[in-house]
């Protein structure tokens, strides 16, 4: 059985010689969150069993980040810096975040957020939240964690969902 990460961890780039334009991009993936570092995390909390998943296979991770400036790419974000960016969000934005959402990563370069919804139906469980507007205009972007990754994968990191 494959796990979230497992085509992050084998993809490579190769760059196209004649387009000096092309990004460079990378995507690195961390060694699992310990069940302990996870536990601690959520400590009193309802963690989705896809999310405990998802870090069982990798407690961070980058996947592609432009190597020179940073200003594309997906970080997936560790379970106490998940929780700490959901506190932020729901402090901030209570109006728009539900209860049981959890933030799952953060784009680089911009101030999107990925959100995994449970309460969301079809493509509106993974989310992808704009900074300045409501959630009813965040984008849906999969039904679950293994779609989203799938086609985050097969496009490199573009944004498909647009």
């Amino acid at each position: 059985m494959s796990k979230p990460m497992d085509g992050f961890r084998r993809w490579a780039f190769t760059p196209d010689l004649a387009d000096s334009d092309a990004l460079e991009l990378a995507c690195e993936v961390a060694g699992p969150a310990s069940l302990e570092e996870v536990q601690e995390a959520w400590a009193g909390r309802d963690l989705p069993a896809k999310l405990a998943e998802l870090w069982a296979d990798s407690r961070e991770a980058e996947l592609f980040r432009d190597v020179n400036y940073g200003q594309w790419g997906l970080r997936i974000l560790s379970p106490l810096a998940s929780v700490e960016a959901l506190d932020r969000q729901m402090r901030d934005r209570p109006s728009d975040f539900m209860s049981g959402d959890v933030v799952i990563g953060e784009f680089l370069g911009d101030l999107e957020i990925l959100v995994y919804a449970p309460s969301g139906e079809g493509e509106r469980r993974i989310l992808v939240a704009l900074e300045l507007d409501s959630r009813d205009e965040w984008y849906g972007a999969g039904s679950s964690l293994e779609e989203f990754f799938e086609n985050y994968l097969e496009a490199q990191g573009d944004k498909f969902w647009e």
